[in-house]
Parts: structure tokens; C-alpha cells; sequence
């Protein structure tokens, strides 16, 4: 019997299942991955990257509350362009990530000349600053 191209499709996504790896491990969150995805759940909230958000944000959670470098974390930054400036990009791309952190206490602070650093702030003051947050946005 041949498959017609609807049915392979259908077949190919029905048998495809949503797989979440755990960790990186952070203190007081629940963190779960799909690289095939590119989706992270912190504490059941789903976020979706860019492939170079989600690369950086990877290495920084796996490296949390450490100082990584701008060489270490230029080396998750995929370029599109040679002329491409690698410090400014990853400020940019630093720059996108940071608001999509904050709800949940997260922050990614920048050390001046070296590099960017994970920052966690309690979880139960995270819970009281995004209600803030959404209160101010309404």
C-alpha cells in the first residue's frame, strides 16, 4: 500500500511527541528543555528563541551565577555575516533576551570588559515582581 504525502505528513507528526529534557539545574526553579524546539519551561511557562538566544541562554543557565566571557559566549552566536561585529551581536541578542527572563527573576548581568553573568534572585520576590509587572502593563 502506498502512503500519499498527506498521510506520511500526518503520520510523521502524529508519532512526533513533545520531549522535554530536565535542567540545567537552577536553585528554586523548575527548568525543562527541547532542543529540537528550542523551547524552555521555567516553572511550567513556556518560551520559544531564536536558535542564538537559545544556544546563549543554554550556556548561561548551565554556567549559572558564574562569569562567562565574550569569547566563551561568541562561540553560540550564529553569523550570518562576516561583517558581522561579534561583541555587538551578542549585545543585541543579550538585549532580547533579558525581558523574557525578568518574570521570573532571571537576569543576565553584563561585566564591563569580560563578559555576561545569570543572576537569580529568590523565586518567591520573582512571583511578587511579575505580578507588579503585569499590574503596570494592564
Amino acid at each position: 500500500m502506498q502512503m500519499t504525502k498527506r498521510n506520511s505528513r500526518q503520520g510523521k507528526f502524529k508519532g512526533d511527541a513533545l520531549r522535554l529534557a530536565e535542567g540545567p539545574h537552577l536553585a528554586g526553579y523548575v527548568i525543562q528543555h527541547s532542543d529540537a524546539y528550542r523551547l524552555l519551561l521555567i516553572d511550567g511557562a513556556l518560551m520559544r528563541f531564536t536558535p542564538t538566544e537559545y544556544a546563549l541562554l543554554l550556556r548561561l543557565l548551565q554556567h549559572s551565577e558564574r562569569h562567562l566571557s565574550f569569547a566563551l559566549l561568541e562561540q553560540c552566536l550564529f553569523l550570518r555575516s562576516l561583517n558581522c561585529n561579534p561583541r555587538s551581536a551578542l549585545v543585541r541578542h543579550m538585549r532580547r533576551i533579558r525581558p523574557k527572563l525578568w518574570p521570573f527573576g532571571l537576569d543576565i548581568l553584563s561585566i564591563t570588559g569580560y563578559g555576561y553573568m545569570l543572576h537569580a534572585t529568590r523565586p518567591e520576590l520573582a512571583t511578587v515582581q511579575a505580578l507588579e509587572t503585569v499590574n503596570l502593563l494592564a
